[in-house]
Formats: C-alpha cells, sequence, structure tokens
C-alpha cells in the first residue's frame, strides 16, 4: 500500500487556508498573462500603425505619371512623394538636361534661378537653388549637392540632390530649406526611351496652405517629369559635347 508523506508544515496549516493560498496564486498568474497579452498587444498595433504610416499609397495616375506619397517623419508638412513614368528620350540627354543648373527655369515647375557655386569635378557640384511660390508665400531657396551615382554603367544612373543649408549665409525675403532630398532615378528601355522615378523628401521651412500641399501632391511630380521629356524634345542636338562627355565619364 502507497502511503503519502505529509510534511509537518503541511498539517500545520488549516486546509481552507491552503485553497485560499492556491486561489491567490491561480489570480496572480492569470493577472500576469493578461498584463503580457496587453503588451504584446500593443506593441503589435504600434508596430502595425508605424508600417501602415510608412507604407506608399497612391496618390494619383495622369498622363502616364503615378505618384505615391507616405508620412515617415512625425509632424511632416509635406508627405514623400514618389512619382514614375516612361519618357521619350536618351538616356545621357536626360542627365545632361537634369545637371545643367543654368537651363532649370526652363522645365523644372516653380523654379525661378539655378545657380553653380561650387563644382567636384563633372559629377558633382554645389548648386543655389529659388523655388518661387505665389503670394502671400514666401518664396525657399536651399544649397544642394549634387551628385551622379552610377547603378549600372551605360543603363541605369540617380542623379542625387542634398541639401546643404549652411553652405551659404540666409537669403534676405526667402526662407532656406532645412532638409530635402531629390533624387532622379533613370534607366534606359531603348535607344530613345527612358523609365524615369523621380523621389521628393523635404521639409519646406515652415508652415504652408494646405492648398499648396495638394497643389504640390498632385500636379508638380507629374509636372517635373512631363516637362523634362518636353526638354529633352526641344533640346535635341543642343548638348552633343555635354552627352559626349558624359558618356566617356559614366561609362
Amino acid at each position: 500500500m502507497f502511503i503519502r508523506k505529509t510534511h509537518l508544515f503541511e498539517r500545520m496549516i488549516p486546509v481552507e487556508s491552503r485553497e485560499d493560498n492556491s486561489r491567490e496564486q491561480n489570480f496572480q498568474f492569470y493577472l500576469c498573462m493578461l498584463l503580457c497579452w496587453c503588451i504584446v498587444h500593443s506593441c503589435l498595433m504600434t508596430a502595425t500603425a508605424a508600417a501602415d504610416q510608412s507604407t506608399w499609397h497612391t496618390v494619383i495616375e495622369r498622363d502616364g505619371v503615378t505618384v505615391w506619397a507616405r508620412d515617415v517623419r512625425p509632424g511632416q508638412i509635406l508627405p514623400d512623394l514618389r512619382a514614375k513614368a516612361v519618357i521619350r528620350g536618351e538616356l545621357f540627354h536626360a542627365i545632361a538636361i537634369i545637371i545643367d543648373n543654368r537651363r532649370s527655369p526652363e522645365w523644372m515647375p516653380n523654379c525661378s534661378e539655378a545657380v553653380e557655386i561650387g563644382s567636384d569635378g563633372h559629377t558633382s557640384s554645389l548648386v543655389y537653388s529659388v523655388t518661387n511660390f505665389p503670394w502671400p508665400v514666401a518664396d525657399r531657396d536651399t544649397v544642394l549637392k549634387v551628385d551622379i551615382e552610377t547603378i549600372t554603367a551605360g543603363q541605369v544612373y540617380e542623379i542625387v540632390m542634398t541639401a546643404q543649408p549652411s553652405r551659404l549665409p540666409p537669403a534676405e525675403g526667402r526662407i532656406r530649406i532645412p532638409y530635402s532630398e531629390i533624387v532622379f532615378a533613370l534607366r534606359k528601355i531603348q535607344e530613345n526611351s527612358i523609365e524615369i522615378e523621380y523621389r521628393l523628401s523635404v521639409d519646406p521651412g515652415g508652415s504652408l496652405p494646405k492648398w499648396l500641399i495638394r497643389s504640390t501632391i498632385r500636379n508638380t511630380m507629374v509636372n517635373t517629369i512631363r516637362s523634362l521629356e518636353s526638354q529633352l524634345f526641344h533640346t535635341q542636338g543642343e548638348y552633343r559635347k555635354n552627352i559626349a562627355l558624359l558618356e566617356q565619364l559614366l561609362n
């Protein structure tokens, strides 16, 4: 016969007390599990919200251009924007136009001035640029470091423009853009066909009216790409030397 050995302290504690202790331990266990579940659920919800916030969503599809937007920084005035299209033109001709700062006002929407103020060879430069806004919004200016990056020689290139706001003293009557990153990603499809992706991430330095924000999101990205295509058409034969030099440097 099996005889259970009972410890002395068990015999000394009333049965009711041991049951109360057991119930209290069970309650604490379930309470701990509930708290852990709440913490995990909160973390998952936060992660999901952050993922949703940083996900690109389609804003507009017009004239063969698709524009996406996303919010990635707290208090962001303008969302990050990305636009993609296929345009007619030759790859190195497009690069030559984009880096020809002197003629940027001819095709870049709202650009009233662009001047090269420094250079580091043929693939890197420093540019002072002014963006004209309608009254009563103050014009913005920016100092940009412009770099040509080879992704795949002869096929894929990126022109990256990053703000360097401290490189020049502030200009009276203009608001200096404190942060911006602009990317023109170009991929050769055929001899006279290019896929372009235009990316814009900018802090305009102060508030903007909602109508201007809406216009930037819906119009500026599309107009920039289509204006570049138009400039390619209207400047045929004007960039031969520039194109030859770029082919030599970047291939």
